[in-house]
């Protein structure tokens, strides 16, 4: 019986040698449904055997820690877990084992002890979202102190232990909002940015998004834009984050922008009647259920999309390269941010 080749995949595929290539050895750039059907259409021709056979050079257990919030204590997580699930599928042969520790978003405490306990398991890397700057880097340190790196998705940290960092640019996330206002607003209104979260002095990734919008107001002065922004902690108290956001308005009569630095946008839409917030243009985070029932009902007027199932598809994929292929990988890997709007978020679940 004739062997399979690459030239027979390709054929079936649509695509070139070259494309079914770099598939098969991992070397990425592949758009995510080529590459899905590439595997496979040659697990049908039974090509899988070889790849198999040319993966299988070392018997090596290659161990990875994953630190993770919950998605019980806030379900975007369950995108990024996802993506990590589908790479690891992906590259099963290779002898990878990967344990999942998962903390309450909102626990600093559990997020340093479920990274403790990953230091202690001894992985050849963890793989963790620092969503807690001060904890993180202390973290950080210990583990290089155990020859143990580190692979970050979603907030970026500098430290030289941290071996790659995917995911968004908050600060150019924060100027394309900035953006985004320049063009939907007039002159003298005001912009009003909430972060729904507890800490925002301990998480870079939020002030660095208030920063980015700050900045292309004082560089693009066209339109005279003020921007304030408050920390609403207490979110999860419906009566509370109401009378705050009242609070807010009555303090800012010129409001006529609500930019959510994360994605819970859906907390106060939740709260407020379908006239009230169609008063404002809003700019929010992140393609979940709840938010996307705002966004396809025009309440929200912008989601900056940050490609979380990529954010752990390729965190783990860099874990592949490096310590598999022996492959240079990228420190700093930002994904593209999608404006998503009514009119074309379909085309994300094709």
């Amino acid at each position: 019986m004739k062997s399979v080749t690459i030239k027979d995949i390709a054929k079936l595929a649509g695509v070139s040698r070259g494309t079914v290539d770099r598939v098969i050895n991992n070397r990425g750039n592949v758009k995510k449904k080529v590459e899905e059907k590439v595997i496979k259409i040659a697990k049908e021709l039974g090509y899988e055997k070889n790849i198999i056979a040319s993966r299988l050079a070392s018997t090596k257990v290659y161990k990875i820690a994953v630190v993770l919030p919950s998605p019980e204590s806030d379900f975007f997580w369950d995108i990024p877990k996802e993506g990590i699930l589908s790479a690891l599928n992906l590259v099963k042969y290779y002898g990878i084992k990967v344990e999942f520790l998962e903390y309450n978003i909102f626990s600093s405490e559990e997020f340093t002890n479920q990274v403790t306990k990953a230091i202690e398991c001894k992985p050849d890397a963890i793989l963790m979202a620092p969503l807690f700057l001060k904890e993180s880097e202390k973290l950080i340190n210990i583990g290089e102190e155990e020859k143990i790196p580190f692979i970050t998705i979603n907030s970026e940290l500098n430290h030289k232990n941290i071996l790659s960092y995917t995911g968004q640019s908050s600060y150019h996330s924060g100027y394309l909002a900035g953006k985004l206002f320049d063009i939907n607003l007039q002159h003298d209104d005001e912009v009003i940015v909430l972060n729904l979260a507890h800490e925002i002095s301990n998480a870079p990734h939020y002030t660095d998004k208030v920063k980015g919008l700050i900045d292309y107001f004082k560089e693009h002065k066209t339109k005279h834009i003020n921007v304030s922004w408050y920390e609403f902690d207490d979110f999860l108290n419906d009566e509370v984050l109401l009378r705050r956001f009242k609070e807010t308005q009555n303090i800012h009569p010129e409001m006529k922008g609500i930019f959510f630095t994360n994605s819970r946008a859906y907390r106060l839409l939740d709260l407020l009647q379908k006239e009230e917030v169609e008063k404002y243009k809003i700019i929010g985070f992140d393609m979940i259920e709840p938010n996307l029932k705002y966004l396809q009902n025009g309440e929200i007027d912008f989601i900056i999309n940050q490609n979380p199932f990529n954010q752990g598809y390729n965190g783990l994929m860099n874990f592949v390269n490096h310590f598999i292929h022996n492959r240079e990988i990228k420190q700093q890997e930002y994904l593209p941010l999608d404006i998503v709007v009514k009119e074309n978020v379909d085309f994300y679940y094709k």
